[in-house]
């Protein structure tokens, strides 16, 4: 997924779907973002997310070998490069939730 192909997506779903709202938030952990557009679809109610992370570059564990002690992980990131990852979501009305949707499962409800 590129970001040109992301801005793409979301003008397409804008034009079909006037009702269509977009915006971003931080992610849950780590660093980055999320971009996300809701819109309304013959599916339902469908959410794409854009995360936007920073590149690993390296990956450290620090521990120590006495007994009980815990280990850690430092993670050094590349600040000018980006890592991006697309998610599909679904709304349910039984649970009340966003389900995630895998591609498969798209291509059966077509």
């Amino acid at each position: 997924m590129t970001y040109e192909r992301w801005q793409d997506i979301v003008d397409r779903v804008t034009k079909q779907s006037p009702g269509a709202t977009t915006g971003k938030e931080d992610l849950p952990e780590g660093p980055g973002h999320c971009e996300f557009i809701e819109f309304a679809s013959p599916l339902g109610k469908m959410r794409l997310e854009l995360w936007v992370r920073p590149q690993v570059v390296e990956k450290k564990t620090l521990y120590s070998h006495r007994m009980h002690s815990a280990a850690t992980v430092q993670y050094r990131y590349n600040e000018s490069e980006h890592t991006l990852t697309l998610y599909a979501y679904r709304w349910d009305d039984t649970a009340g939730d966003w389900q995630e949707v895998n591609a498969a499962s798209l291509a059966q409800n077509l």
